[in-house]
């Protein structure tokens, strides 16, 4: 009696193992290596990411948040550096003036000389004040300087 006992005991400890492992084999497995019972989420030992809005190891989520976050940070840190290559470019002097400010002590550098616009410039600029004041008819009472005031 007591060999027959130990015996089931070490079948069912033998075969507990590869019972799970049978288990997971019967399931369908997603590409991540992973497969789904209702909300609950069980994935093998292998299991990767890659599989998103399909059950998937734990912090899968989080991670390709992380990378987002990344990607949004670089592209944000790209389009800075493009404004001020542009900003450089428009105005030559501006950098000069601010290299002589920064040398001397002094805060900020001074506004450029406003230069004669052309024609085709002041047209651009009614459609634009035309533009905001459709847009916002309250302000056509307004002065343009404090427009600018409340714009900044």
């Amino acid at each position: 009696m007591k060999n027959i006992f130990w015996t089931v005991i070490l079948a069912v400890a033998l075969v507990s193992p590869t019972a799970g492992a049978a288990r997971a084999a019967k399931k369908k497995l997603n590409a991540c290596g992973c497969y789904g019972e209702g909300n609950n989420c069980t994935c093998t030992r292998n299991a990767k990411c890659g599989c998103p809005g399909e059950c998937e190891p734990k912090g899968c989520e989080e991670a390709r948040q992380k990378q987002l976050q990344k990607e949004i940070e670089a592209e944000t840190k790209k389009a800075k550096e493009a404004e001020a290559a542009a900003e450089r470019k428009l105005n030559p002097e501006a950098k000069a003036e601010e290299g002589d400010d920064a040398a001397s002590g002094k805060g900020k550098a001074k506004a450029p000389a406003a230069k004669p616009m052309t024609a085709a410039a002041k047209k651009q600029l009614v459609k634009f004040i035309e533009a905001y004041l459709a847009a916002y008819p309250e302000n056509k009472n307004k002065m343009l300087w404090e427009v600018r005031d409340e714009l900044k």
